[in-house]
């Protein structure tokens, strides 16, 4: 069902969770309606959280957002696919009593938060491979087959999109990269949407809400893992879904809108 403005049905909603990329900004400015659907939400007394595959860490996300002149208090916190994948790598040093060396797969010169994983820089000295970001254009995915073909590491996916929005438009990401690795004979877990663990803590973080709509701009990752985790799904037609038509992607959401608006 094609709906103009998110207001139109927030009614029916106890708990929003919204994606960023493509929804509410483009990685350098808001879209223009973005503080309004915040605002909306806030005056209706709906809680938001922020859910995203980012391979970053929430504390990076939410500053993000802040920079970008999101108020704090419309949203209830930021669930990241970068911050489970960080404390599972925890977890696993609690258990063994040493931290994996980790080959990084991201975007140079960014920080990620994994401060505590010791790093190597050959994949095939690594303990575990993470696929936390994308350098496409610039490295391509010839380029990242060719860097990991001895690699024999198990691999963690922190972000399963496999397309990021770019100024040269949509480029390869960390998903293509981590789908690359396991077509060569890899080894990968997948953390993020549409994986059901990630949906179940940003559910959580709603502070018990029952009828929760899920918003974002990939049919293939907002859509499936919302239908999944037994959501009510909203495609918006920005982000990597611009250009689409909505009344002909796949998995159908239950609403989609041409772009986010209260």
């Amino acid at each position: 069902m094609r709906v103009e403005r998110l207001s139109s049905i927030a009614g029916g909603f106890d708990g929003v969770l919204l994606d960023q990329f493509g929804v509410l900004h483009d990685g350098h400015r808001l879209y223009p309606g973005a503080l309004e659907v915040l605002e909306g939400l806030k005056s209706s007394e709906i809680p938001v959280a922020i859910l995203t595959n980012s391979g970053k860490r929430t504390a990076a996300n939410r500053e993000r957002l802040l920079s970008l002149g999101v108020p704090r208090d419309t949203f209830v916190d930021v669930v990241t696919s970068g911050e489970l994948a960080y404390h599972s790598l925890m977890v696993g040093f609690e258990v063994t009593g040493r931290a994996p060396y980790a080959f990084i797969v991201g975007t140079p010169g960014e920080e990620y938060g994994f401060d505590l994983v010791p790093t190597v820089d050959d994949p095939k000295a690594a303990d575990v491979i993470l696929f936390l970001g994308s350098d496409a254009p610039r490295t391509s995915l010839d380029a990242y087959r060719e860097l990991l073909g001895d690699a024999k590491a198990p691999a963690i996916c922190c972000n399963p999109d496999r397309w990021r929005i770019t100024r040269d438009g949509l480029q390869p990401g960390a998903g293509a990269i981590a789908e690359a690795y396991a077509q060569m004979g890899g080894q990968v877990t997948w953390i993020g949407k549409p994986y059901p663990e990630i949906y179940l803590n940003a559910c959580a973080s709603l502070g018990g809400a029952s009828r929760v709509l899920c918003v974002g701009d990939s049919a293939e990752h907002d859509v499936a893992g919302g239908r999944s985790a037994g959501l009510t799904t909203m495609l918006v037609m920005t982000g990597v879904s611009d250009g689409l038509d909505g009344e002909h992607v796949e998995p159908r959401p239950d609403y989609w809108m041409e772009r986010l608006r209260w």
